[in-house]
């Protein structure tokens, strides 16, 4: 499979790459593809892809990218141990089962007001109005992030995932580098205030950390916010909107959850597998001469581990293209694994389950709207843009 049998920009592969993703398995599960930042090998199975994301012969820091005069934000996802260790430890805290679990009565208030908004105005576009703001909402209050910001650093949040993606033109690529730079500035004055008044937030946790004990240097606490501000929204975003997508798509399995409730945690994780919201891993490079599916990676050269693929590799899951909320064993790997497995997978997994469930009761008559839903051009995160839904 030569590299001008992938066209990442064509229109039926953004729409559903999972074709392209069996195709790449069977002929080219180490496949070359050349792109703005000098290409990167893709992996596509199974057992490759978790190799990838589990082997620490594969890194991630990003300074090695850093031009000279560019100041670099180092954060847990960009580094590797020992520092990766530190950072993550801080953070932490914030996102174990314990803590997320005792915020799911206030992630249900929200849930509730944003459907009762929707059901006042009598239609519903479900980015914008439902799986855009619920997780916006959640992580901003959880950092200590202003509400009347939260639409501002959304439009920043999506220059940024659309301008890092192997997809993204020039223009994008500078939208992004514009966005990172508004979120500097606007961090910079959010923690300069926090300073001065702390708060019971995670933002004000992360100062001390930096101020009394020297754990976090100026560049990482900035690089931690906007890590967390952007990764503490966009996969909840998305695994809210593909799973309503792909229940729609399937009645059958909508109506089984629908009369089967218990089955609400299973069907959130079959979600994540079959439509998985970040299909392939972020920066990692070799760094050191190392093999993957017969093929010889060089140091410095980028790898990419499709995460998207692996969750439909029949090797790991019978009959992978059928949704089956009941789907057991589910291994699936969109929430990585490893060191740098999501530390946000509790929260983003509560909130997907009280969105879907507020979702069916507040409307069960939900259906596709006339206009098609459309997706965003994109490799990394897959998402729909636009998504009309009818109810009646």
């Amino acid at each position: 499979m030569d590299a001008s049998a992938l066209d990442l920009r064509d229109p039926a592969f953004v729409r559903d790459p999972y074709p392209f993703y069996a195709r790449m398995r069977a002929e080219a599960p180490a496949y070359w593809l050349p792109h703005g930042n000098g290409g990167m090998w893709m992996f596509t199975r199974y057992a490759d892809v978790e190799l990838i994301l589990k082997d620490l012969r594969f890194k991630k820091d990003t300074s090695r990218l850093v031009r000279p005069g560019e100041q670099n934000f180092p954060q847990m996802l960009n580094t590797d141990p020992p520092d990766h260790t530190r950072l993550r430890s801080l953070v932490s805290k914030a996102f174990t089962p314990k803590v997320v679990e005792g915020m799911g009565p206030h992630i249900q208030d929200i849930v509730s007001y944003l459907l009762e908004r929707a059901k006042a105005k009598g239609e519903l576009e479900l980015m914008a109005d439902f799986a855009m703001p619920l997780p916006v909402i959640v992580i901003a209050e959880l950092m200590g992030v202003p509400m009347e910001d939260r639409e501002q650093f959304r439009e920043w949040s999506t220059y940024f995932a659309l301008g890092n993606d192997a997809l993204a033109t020039p223009e994008a690529r500078e939208r992004a580098g514009l966005g990172i730079q508004s979120l500097v500035g606007y961090f910079q004055h959010l923690l300069a205030q926090r300073r001065q008044e702390p708060r019971d937030d995670l933002i004000s946790g992360l100062i001390a950390a930096h101020d009394e004990g020297g754990k976090l240097s100026a560049e990482e606490l900035i690089g931690t916010c906007i890590l967390l501000l952007i990764a503490g929204h966009e996969t909840t975003v998305n695994l809210i909107g593909n799973g309503t997508h792909a229940l729609l798509r399937h009645p059958e399995e909508l109506e089984r959850l629908r009369k089967n409730p218990g089955l609400l945690e299973s069907a959130v994780e079959e979600l994540l597998r079959y439509d998985a919201p970040v299909q392939r891993s972020t920066f990692r490079y070799a760094g050191e001469e190392a093999e993957v599916a017969g093929q010889v990676i060089q140091p410095g050269q980028q790898v990419s581990a499709v995460i998207g693929s692996a969750n439909r590799d029949p090797e790991a899951f019978p009959d992978p293209d059928r949704l089956d909320l009941g789907r057991t064993p589910n291994r699936h790997q969109s929430f990585g694994r490893g060191i740098h497995f999501c530390l946000g997978a509790p929260l983003a997994r509560l909130e997907a389950q009280l969105a879907l469930k507020g979702l069916l009761e507040a409307f069960p008559e939900l259906e596709f709207a006339a206009e098609a839903p459309t997706w965003r051009p994109a490799t990394m995160f897959r998402g729909l843009e636009r998504f009309p839904v009818a109810f009646a």
